[in-house]
C-alpha cells in the first residue's frame, strides 16, 4: 500500500491539486505505518521534477522535517545526485537551522557552479550561497 500511495503522489505531481492532494497521501502513508523510510522516496520524487512546486514548504516537507536533524545526510546525497529546486531550498533551510553548516554550504557552493544544471536550479544556489556568505 505504502508503494501505491508513493505512486499516486508522483503522479500528481504539477497538477493544480497537487497542494491539497499530497496532504491527503501523506496523511495515508502516516496511517499506513510509513516514516523515516520513505524520505528518501520523498526526495527521488523531487529529483525526478526538478522545477515543480512541491508546495511552500508542502506536506513532503513537512512529512521529511519530522526527521529533522536525520534526514540530512539523505538530502545531501539527494542534491549530488540530482538537484532540484526544492531540495536547494531544503538545504538552505538546514543551514539556516545551523545543522553541519559547513558541508551544507560546501554542498551549496558545489550546484552553484555546476554549469549542466538548469539556469534556475544553479541561480537558485547562488542565491541562498550569497545569502548564506553575506555577499
Amino acid at each position: 500500500m505504502i508503494e501505491a500511495l508513493l505512486k499516486q503522489l508522483e503522479g500528481l505531481v504539477g497538477s493544480d491539486d497537487f497542494e491539497f492532494e499530497s496532504e491527503e497521501i501523506i496523511e495515508k502513508l502516516k496511517a499506513e505505518g510509513a516514516g523515516f523510510e520513505i524520505v528518501d522516496n520523498l526526495f527521488s520524487i523531487m529529483e525526478k521534477h526538478p522545477l515543480d512546486d512541491f508546495g511552500m514548504p508542502g506536506a513532503m516537507v513537512h512529512f521529511i522535517e519530522n526527521y529533522y536533524p536525520d534526514y540530512i545526510p539523505l538530502l545531501i546525497s539527494s542534491v549530488q545526485r540530482s538537484p532540484a529546486i526544492h531540495t536547494v531550498w531544503m538545504l538552505n533551510r538546514c543551514i539556516n537551522g545551523k545543522n553541519n553548516t559547513e558541508k551544507l554550504l560546501s554542498v551549496l557552493k558545489d550546484i552553484a557552479n555546476d554549469d549542466s544544471l538548469d539556469k534556475t536550479i544553479k541561480d537558485s544556489a547562488k542565491s541562498f550561497l550569497d545569502y548564506q556568505t553575506g555577499r
